[in-house]
C-alpha cells in the first residue's frame, strides 16, 4: 500500500483564519521505520515488570518442590539446600528469558494505521485528527511540543499519544518542513491565549 498524499497543506484561508490541513495514509514500511524510531524498547514497561515479578514466585515454588522429592529421596540436608538452590536458580533465569522472548513486540501500529486515511487540521482552536470513526479535538494547551525529524513531524500530547505526520503526507521534505514552521506559528500565537 503507497502512502500518497490526499491534499496539500493550507496556510492561509480567505476568511482570514489560520488554518493548516494535511491528510494521508501511512505504509507498512513507512509504519515500521516510525515505530521503531519513536520506542525506546522492543518490550514494553509491562513486560519487563511481570518477568522481574514472577521470576522469583517461580523459583521459590521449584525450590520448594526439588527439596520436598529430595527430603523424601532420603538425601543429606546439605544436599538438599545444594541442589534445590541451583535448580531453582536455573527455574528462574529460564523463566525470565522465555518470557522476556514472548514478550517482544512485534506488531506495528493500531488495526486502521495503515489501512484509513489519516486527516490532520490545525486552526485556532485545536488540532482536530481522524482516522475512520475515531474523532480528536485537541486544544492547543494539551500540546507539549512540536518536533520535527528526518522522516516525521511529531507533535506531542498531554496525556495521550503523540500525532504523527510522515514525511509521504508531504511534497518532499521541504513542505514537510515549512508545515511544522508553520504549526509552530500557530501554537506559539493560539497557547499562549489559552485557546
Amino acid at each position: 500500500m503507497s502512502a500518497l498524499p490526499q491534499s496539500s497543506p493550507e496556510t492561509e484561508q480567505p476568511d482570514g483564519t489560520d488554518r493548516l490541513v494535511v491528510s494521508g495514509r501511512m505504509s507498512q514500511k513507512e509504519l515500521k521505520r516510525i515505530t521503531r524510531r519513536m520506542r525506546s524498547s522492543i518490550l514494553g514497561p509491562t513486560a519487563i515488570y511481570y518477568a522481574g515479578v514472577t521470576a522469583p514466585a517461580i523459583s521459590a515454588g521449584m525450590a520448594t518442590v526439588v527439596a520436598s522429592v529430595l527430603e523424601r529421596a532420603g538425601w543429606a540436608a546439605n544436599w538438599v539446600l545444594i541442589v534445590s538452590g541451583l535448580v531453582a536458580a536455573m527455574a528462574g533465569i529460564s523463566w525470565y528469558l522465555i518470557f522476556m522472548r514472548l514478550s517482544y513486540r512485534h506488531s506495528f501500529g493500531r488495526s486502521t494505521e495503515g489501512a484509513t486515511e489519516t486527516s490532520f487540521e490545525a486552526d485556532p482552536l485545536g488540532l482536530f485528527w481522524s482516522r475512520g470513526d475515531v474523532k480528536t479535538r485537541i486544544g492547543w494547551s494539551g500540546v507539549t511540543g512540536i518536533y520535527t525529524h528526518g522522516s516525521f513531524i511529531q507533535l506531542g500530547i498531554q496525556d495521550a499519544g503523540d500525532v504523527i505526520l510522515p514525511k509521504s503526507w508531504f511534497k518532499n521534505r521541504k513542505a514537510m518542513k515549512a508545515f511544522a514552521a508553520s504549526i509552530t506559528e500557530v501554537w506559539e500565537k493560539y497557547s499562549e491565549t489559552g485557546q
